[in-house]
């Protein structure tokens, strides 16, 4: 739904390449499909008045057309729960679960998701201005530090380094906001790992037993106040939308910053000044917490950022030669100079928790004062063929399971992944180099073909994946009746028959 008005067909009028893509009924009706269960009759109610929406969004001569977005729908919708709550309450609360539902499966297929959580910022501040209602349960309250790693590994496989920091930060996080008259040491996590170990998956899962606003937010492309590009105040401006405009929500928040490694690599300006040194020092005023002013709806507020907590990420590419220089360092200090000496050329520089410290972060870009902020290094390994497999087979919720629910609810089959096909899918995500990630790809390019047509197969009651579809393209088996007649054993005894 985010970008409805790029993905529709306007009553004929072509917008550039997005034109006659679809009609906006089928348009709202597919996402429907996706995240709700029943059929486009249950909700043909909330299917007609999002129509409705979309349609004054895009005959409102004030709205620019290259501005148009979800936003202005609940814009509309906002005003119609200010004109009466009698009338449109029921189903205005209806069309915001269904957002809130799309938004969020939207944004896990994103690397950057700020549109979203802006999206979900401006859907919970209806719910607290016109239901009342609050949104966050009370799930992550009096949670142990053991308590918070044992739910992340019902999800997530090994990374036990990087959940014990989280869990204990998150725990530290929910004592200082129980007890903000005590001076706790603040807490900033520092998660280094390659692409597809399961960094942002982490945070993922955090936010589910968090009751605190989340935002996930690449700063790769973070610029000094006086540079173009996005600045710390765009960040905090993020979470300030993520909290429903609710400032001492905001100011109790949760800020993950994945690609950190980008800032503490040289880039060098026009002038010939290195611009993230700038930007390191900007947000180190930040991480130490302080109050920075924020400028919204042509008005200024301030947020603390006292009681923040920051998860820094990246895959810090070309650490391991920083972590040689160390360790050849610390040996040759500890042998001794002379003939006595022992220089090894061989020291250990794996890519592990003891490796890495303060010391060779700097030596990789970071600041000295922004070394001094981090209290908690955590390293994850790359993912190989056997836990990449344990996340298809072990992971509750995992990608499999929810194809198979998916399946089910819509054609009310059984849907099996034979082992080799789990092996090859592995295979072929190792290969790719950025691990878990390209697991949901391969997945979604195998079950394409199957989601598109298990619903209208009447008597299905399996479908089978086996190696060849993985590797080779090959459908899937559908399996039709109580008999478990293969599909294409019909379709052959169906040709011999015609003979």
């Amino acid at each position: 739904m985010i970008n409805i008005f790029r993905a529709t067909d306007t009553v004929g009028e072509k917008r550039g390449r997005y034109a006659k893509m679809i009609s906006p009924s089928a348009y709202i009706t597919e996402r429907m499909m996706a995240v709700s269960e029943g059929t486009p009759d249950d909700w043909s109610d909330e299917i007609s008045y999002m129509e409705m929406l979309y349609y004054r969004v895009l005959e409102d001569p004030g709205i620019d057309e290259a501005d148009r977005g979800l936003d202005d729908m609940l814009d509309k919708l906002d005003e119609d729960l200010q004109y009466s709550m009698d009338i449109f309450g029921e189903r205005a609360d209806n069309v915001l679960t269904f957002l809130e539902s799309d938004t969020m499966r939207h944004a896990l297929n994103r690397s950057s998701n700020e549109a979203e959580c802006r999206i979900l910022g401006h859907i919970r501040y209806i719910r607290n201005e016109r239901f009342g209602k609050k949104q966050e349960s009370n799930k992550g309250k009096g949670r142990t530090p053991a308590q918070i790693k044992e739910y992340l590994d019902a999800y997530i496989i090994g990374q036990d380094d990087a959940k014990i920091a989280l869990s204990n930060a998150v725990y530290g996080h929910m004592k200082r906001i129980r007890h903000p008259d005590v001076n706790f040491a603040p807490d900033v996590v520092l998660m280094i790992g390659p692409s597809g170990c399961g960094k942002t998956e982490l945070m993922r899962r955090i936010a589910n037993i968090s009751d605190e606003p989340m935002i996930c937010t690449d700063v790769s492309n973070l610029g000094a106040g006086q540079y173009r590009g996005r600045h710390k105040e765009d960040i905090l401006m993020d979470l300030y939308m993520a909290a429903g405009k609710d400032l001492r929500k905001a100011e109790r928040g949760i800020i993950f910053m994945d690609e950190f490694d980008k800032l503490l690599l040289p880039a060098v300006s026009e002038r010939g000044v290195n611009v993230h040194d700038d930007v390191q020092s900007q947000l180190l005023t930040m991480l130490e917490g302080s109050d920075v002013e924020l400028k919204t709806d042509g008005q200024s507020l301030v947020i603390n950022t006292s009681r923040i907590l920051f998860v820094l990420a990246g895959a810090f590419q070309g650490i391991d030669e920083f972590i040689r220089k160390d360790r050849m360092k610390r040996e040759n200090s500890s042998a001794g100079m002379g003939f006595l000496s022992t220089l090894k050329q061989d020291v250990n520089t794996e890519f592990i928790r003891e490796n890495i410290n303060h010391d060779v972060l700097m030596e990789y870009g970071m600041k000295t004062e922004l070394a001094g902020r981090i209290s908690s290094i955590a390293v994850l390994e790359k993912l190989g063929r056997e836990e990449l497999l344990r996340i298809l087979t072990e992971a509750d919720d995992g990608m499999p399971q929810c194809y198979a629910k998916e399946v089910e609810l819509g054609s009310r089959a059984k849907l099996i992944f034979r082992e080799d096909a789990l092996e090859a899918i592995a295979d072929e995500a190792l290969e790719s180099g950025v691990g878990a990630r390209a697991l949901r790809s391969i997945l979604s390019r195998v079950m394409l073909p199957v989601l598109y047509k298990a619903p209208a197969m009447k008597g299905l009651t399996r479908v089978v994946i086996s190696r060849e579809c993985v590797t080779d393209g090959v459908d899937a088996e559908y399996v039709l009746g109580e008999n478990d007649t293969p599909l294409s054993e019909l379709i052959r005894e169906s040709r011999e028959d015609e003979r």
